[in-house]
């Protein structure tokens, strides 16, 4: 009896000194979704998600490009949100999450179908659709931030803005342009799937498996819907 108490003892602490096996994620900053490593929709699912599977998480903010060069090169054990369109390679993946949906953004009173050689503002490492990248319909414009490329729109530069509709009305409301600018809510010029994605190792194997159940415990349970109750707000 009394080795089996030294034994628990002896759990209890080492559990105590060593803590949660840490989970590092790299992320950017997307509005409403990852405002910082403390705040977002998307991180307080990532928070949830890491409890639920009993690890703890830090998280790591860069610039888009640059986080998904991170987790490319092995500097981090997964990344979010990510999407096929990214192409990092052979990953371990996480049921979806979340529906990326891709809207073209233009002026009232205006229709890029009528212009010769339109040009279409992207914003710079962001992952877009084939259809988009390819697309014969225009010339694709690159900048910095949905803001900036809302700032073209309305001088002219650009015909029209391809953006994802969330991120897209907060820069809109941001330059207070909403009421000059319209898009079709009911057409996506693209969707994508967006989910967790794990470095292709036994340890990402098993972060994906951990990460995939506790998301799909809490759709189960309700806790999924309080983190991310739709898109409009």
């Amino acid at each position: 009896m009394m080795n089996k108490l030294i034994l628990l003892l002896l759990l209890l602490s080492s559990s105590s000194i060593f803590g949660k096996e840490k989970v590092t994620l790299a992320t950017f900053l997307i509005p409403r979704y990852i405002e910082s490593a403390n705040s977002g929709e998307f991180v307080e699912l990532a928070k949830s998600l890491a409890r639920n599977a009993g690890y703890e998480l830090e998280l790591k903010i860069y610039p888009a490009k640059r986080s998904l060069n991170t987790f490319i090169e092995g500097n981090v054990d997964g990344y979010f949100p990510a999407l096929d369109s990214m192409n990092a390679g052979n990953v371990y993946k996480t049921s979806n999450f979340y529906l990326k949906e891709d809207f073209i953004f233009q002026l009232k009173e205006s229709d890029y179908k009528k212009i010769k050689n339109p040009k279409a503002c992207l914003t710079r490492g962001y992952p877009y659709t084939k259809e988009v990248l390819e697309s014969k319909s225009w010339k694709l414009y690159y900048a910095k931030s949905d803001q900036h490329c809302l700032e073209l729109l309305k001088i002219g530069r650009v015909q029209l803005f391809i953006g994802e509709e969330v991120t897209a009305l907060s820069a809109l409301k941001s330059s207070n342009l909403i009421d000059k600018v319209y898009y079709n809510k009911n057409t996506p010029i693209s969707t994508q799937n967006v989910y967790f994605a794990f470095s292709e190792s036994e340890r990402g194997k098993i972060f994906s498996q951990k990460f995939d159940f506790a998301l799909k415990k809490m759709m189960m349970s309700g806790e999924f819907e309080s983190i991310l109750p739709g898109k409009e707000k």
